[in-house]
């Protein structure tokens, strides 16, 4: 689990970036009187040709520190942004590669996979909003102190306004709030209906079934009930930001009517007159952009919840000790599983035992549970009840590591990583597979990829990233998949129908090289084209989630049951 829920990764650096973000904030608050004092000097208010250059220098002493802190403050930003990404995309991925596998299937992992993705550039978001707020609050706490010190009647009037205008600056927002996401939600078929008619994959089914008019005649329609919707929205929102700017205009009045009276009563000079009016304005905008980083950070908040969440996600267990224990036995016992929200089990008290060094076939129709069964073995499944053992011990016990020394799986949906030739038969051990060894397999399996006849031989990339890569077929990936199974230093190899992609005489190939090179793993070789299963020392046959036989080819046809059934419907295919 995560060991720092709800926590951001590196928030060690707030405590720095907050510090010189309230320097920041306290610049402007000190300068209300020195400017004050300058200009009353610079209109001849008061005299003293040195005290106006040495409160001159000052207050560009003062702009200049100003401006290191704010370039301070946005170096410690943007550091905190590389680091922060870093973190977080690396936290992710090795949270995907921790999460049980079952979860892994789920719609709730992909959808918190694909929220969390937004996890650094939210992160970014709350912590440059933490320095924005920190600053704000400083510069209005420190401002209004030094108004209140010229006069209490000054900093309360415009407490009274500044508050009165958060209150209606916040009604208002509301009426604009999400105004970006409904325009791009009216747009959003807009959008598809233009990608038919301008895609160039579309273009062949455009002309064949010349429906060109039709996608026209209703991206027009959806187009012009887009722009009347987006209009009305724009307006809506032009009237807003109107009446805010009037709110400033009548915020201003009421600052100067407030300042005249002290003005005209000898308690405040010109100088200072202008620069609490200054000061008081930059409050007011001030409070704007406190109220937008605050919002800044709730929503960020709320929306980074999906990688807290995806954070906590459940774990493989990790009980056992990896070690290299020699295989003795796979063993089910009266196991039954079912897949969460499916109407009934996939298996169901299935209970069979499996010897080393055996080749073994599993056959059945489709959504019998051949695969699901594969994946008990492997591990990545629990039962709802029975037990799984591997010498005897329930494969959960195992450690991750433990299982993938012992078990090699080729998945009939195999991926197709983006490595070189080398690599990708490599994965499975624990060093580069030679040339020697990679040409005995490739010769065996008749694996006789373009990619390899360049310079680059094995270590050509396989797919057409680079200048340097080739293409395969999808027979040729399949094989690469066999091939990686047979370098694997595992102990059982699990092929889930490995020949799907291959013509008859490929699959010959491929079964006759799996039995020789695989002699000395225990092998589960699932296939729904029982000729290719035929030399196995047995075969297992799955019916509805239970085992309906089990027995060498000759025997299962004596029977003359449902094995002997599927294997005559399929010879009669070919006759």
């Amino acid at each position: 689990m995560s060991k720092r829920k709800g926590r951001l990764p590196c928030a060690g650096d707030y405590l720095p970036y907050i510090l010189i973000a309230a320097v920041s904030g306290a610049i402007p608050a000190m300068t209300i009187k020195l400017r004050g004092g300058l200009i009353d000097l610079a209109s001849g208010v008061e005299a003293g040709e040195s005290g106006f250059f040495g409160l001159l220098a000052l207050l560009i002493g003062m702009s200049f520190f100003g401006t290191v802190c704010r370039a301070g403050k946005e170096r410690l930003s943007e550091r905190h942004r590389i680091r922060a990404l870093a973190k977080i995309d690396a936290e992710r991925l090795e949270k995907a590669a921790r999460t049980a596998f079952p979860v892994t299937e789920t719609e709730r992992f992909h959808a918190l996979w694909r929220s969390s993705a937004d996890a650094p550039e939210l992160d970014d978001r709350i912590f440059r909003a933490a320095g924005d707020l920190t600053e704000i609050f400083v510069r209005l706490g420190l401002s209004l102190y030094v108004l209140w010190t010229m006069d209490p009647r000054i900093a309360g009037g415009i407490v009274l306004l500044l508050t009165a205008g958060i209150l209606l600056n916040r009604e208002l927002a509301r009426n604009t709030e999400g105004f970006w996401p409904k325009y791009r939600e009216n747009m959003r078929r807009t959008n598809y209906l233009s990608s038919l008619l301008m895609q160039r994959e579309y273009a062949g089914e455009r002309k064949l079934f010349s429906f060109d008019e039709e996608i026209d005649r209703r991206y027009a329609e959806a187009f012009s009930k887009a722009k009347m919707e987006n209009a009305k929205l724009g307006r809506g929102r032009f009237r807003i930001e109107a009446l805010m700017k009037l709110m400033f205009a009548a915020y201003s009045v009421m600052v100067v009517l407030m300042l005249m009276r002290p003005l005209l009563d000898g308690r405040i000079t010109l100088g200072l007159f202008t620069s609490a009016f200054y000061a008081a304005s930059g409050l007011e905008r001030s409070c704007g952009q406190a109220c937008a980083a605050l919002y800044d950070i709730m929503g960020s908040r709320r929306r980074i919840g999906g990688y807290f969440e995806f954070m906590e996600l459940e774990e493989d267990e990790a009980n056992g000790a990896a070690g290299d224990e020699p295989l003795r036995s796979i063993e089910l016992r009266d196991v039954t599983f079912t897949y969460p929200g499916a109407g009934g089990p996939v298996l169901e008290h299935l209970s069979f035992r499996l010897e080393p060094g055996h080749h073994y076939a599993l056959v059945g129709e489709n959504g019998c549970g051949k695969s699901t069964l594969v994946k008990l073995i492997a591990g990545l499944y629990k039962p709802d009840s029975g037990q799984v053992l591997v010498n005897g011990r329930e494969v959960s016990s195992l450690s991750p590591e433990e299982r993938q020394r012992m078990i090699c799986v080729v998945f009939q949906d195999y991926y197709r990583y983006p490595l070189t030739i080398r690599e990708n038969v490599s994965l499975g051990m624990d060093r580069a597979a030679r040339d020697e060894e990679i040409e005995k397999i490739f010769e065996s399996l008749d694996l006789h990829p373009v990619a390899v006849e360049g310079e680059a031989g094995y270590d050509a990339v396989p797919l057409p990233l680079y200048k340097s890569g080739v293409g395969l077929s999808g027979g040729e990936w399949q094989k690469l998949a066999v091939a990686r199974c047979i370098l694997s230093k595992a102990q059982i190899g699990i092929l889930d129908e490995p020949n799907a992609s291959l013509d008859p005489m490929a699959e010959a190939a491929v079964y006759a090289a799996c039995r020789e090179m695989l002699r000395e793993k225990t092998t589960i070789f699932i296939s729904h084209r029982l000729g290719s299963v035929r030399m196995a020392d047995e075969i297992l046959v799955l019916r509805g989630g239970r085992l309906a036989a089990r027995g060498d080819h000759e025997e299962l046809m004596a029977k003359d049951g449902y094995y002997s059934e599927l294997f005559n419907t399929q010879k009669g295919m070919y006759i």
